[in-house]
């Protein structure tokens, strides 16, 4: 069979990234790196970095796009019409986007409340917020969920961001161009407050010096969960070794199945508006820019030094180079011949990341194994 250039394309880059693999392995034959000697005043500072480089500016972002949406969908409710639909729906794509960004960092305030729920309740395995989301949009009758404050107080699963996709996109949405589209839009507009509420805690939890950004910039022995530099560190670097392995498990591989016969399009994150493939990109993105901001390789002993952050960087720039040339939407690449295969080299790169970050960062940083705190859900 005759290889496409595509296919002869990303068979060679599959090739390189299990080299680069392969080579620092080899080249710790003999045991495990010498663990870094760093100070627990350099090894803060690296967590510093990122909070100050890229988890505050990240949850702004974000905050500001929800901000930006509900505005957009207060316009469609106060004047519903063809163009501020489709304006409400590229706000929401952006929205998308902003927490797909940032989406990783499991940690501190948005731990709180089921926040992290509230906003994204995924995976949905068993289509609990289709139902839900269905039943409140027939129930016209009981306007409890067209309120911010009791919209908060019901199921995580109707709240956030793939219940306003299925209000803005799915069966029935085009009745928002209209007046008859009055309940939907308005259970629209309260879903996007709330995310805007919980957007504003998490960014203020973060803003407060003396929250969670105290706690791990100042490890004490009377913090549970921060008692010194290395459980501050580990914290950071688990938003790779976790975020990588999300993005592998519940992103790609659910959809992807072992061929394009065994594919499930509708198991993509956000399939429905055709986002899947903005908020891939946006993922790996977000965790390119954290990496960027730590700057590990102050850290690192000068063997891994030399040359793991530039590994890792040419990874990430394979996926965006991967992700580029991948045509929206991933529901019909994911099936087709043509295309499949920069997805499948997706993958391979997300392995190799995660590998990367699990089997030779954290081992140099003298960090401990068991990051992943995914529980198969």
């Amino acid at each position: 069979m005759t290889m496409t250039k595509p296919s002869i394309l990303f068979t060679a880059l599959a090739a390189m990234t299990a080299m680069l693999m392969a080579w620092p392995a080899g080249a710790q034959e003999d045991g495990p790196p010498t663990p870094t000697t760093a100070s627990a005043g350099e090894k803060l500072d690296v967590v510093w970095n990122v909070i100050d480089g890229a988890i505050r500016p990240g949850y702004s972002a974000f905050e500001d796009a929800a901000r930006e949406e509900a505005t957009k969908i207060g316009a469609l409710c106060e004047m519903p019409d063809e163009v501020q639909l489709q304006t409400a729906r590229e706000g929401f794509g952006q929205l998308a986007k902003a927490f797909a960004a940032i989406e990783f960092v499991r940690f501190g305030p948005i731990t709180e409340d089921h926040r992290l729920e509230r906003i994204l309740f995924f995976p949905d395995r068993r289509g609990v917020t289709l139902r839900q989301v269905q039943a409140i949009l027939a129930n016209t009758e009981d306007d409890s969920a067209l309120s911010p404050a009791t919209l908060a107080q019901k199921s995580v699963a109707v709240q956030g961001l793939t219940a306003l996709e299925f209000v803005l996109f799915g069966s029935g949405s085009q009745t928002l161009e209209t007046k008859g589209g009055d309940f939907r839009c308005s259970y629209a507009k309260a879903i996007a407050d709330n995310i805007v509420s919980i957007a504003e805690a998490v960014t203020a939890g973060w803003g407060n010096e003396e929250g969670i950004t105290s706690r791990l910039t100042n490890p004490s022995q009377s913090d549970t969960a921060y008692r010194k530099a290395d459980d501050s560190l580990k914290e950071i670097t688990s938003i790779f070794i976790d975020g990588l392995e999300m993005i592998r498990d519940q992103r790609l591989k659910p959809a992807l199945g072992e061929d394009a016969q065994d594919a499930n399009p509708k198991a993509f994150l956000y399939h429905r508006s055709e986002n899947a493939l903005a908020a891939l990109s946006a993922n790996f993105t977000g965790l390119r820019q954290i990496f960027d901001a730590a700057q590990y390789g102050e850290i690192l002993p000068e063997a891994q030094a030399s040359y793991l952050p530039d590994a890792i960087s040419f990874e990430f720039d394979n996926a965006r180079r991967t992700l580029d040339a991948i045509p929206a939407p991933l529901a019909d690449v994911v099936v087709s011949k043509e295309n499949r295969d920069k997805l499948d080299y997706v993958l391979i790169v997300t392995g190799s990341l995660q590998s990367e970050f699990a089997n030779q960062l954290a081992p140099a940083l003298g960090l401990s194994a068991g990051f992943s705190s995914l529980d198969g859900d």
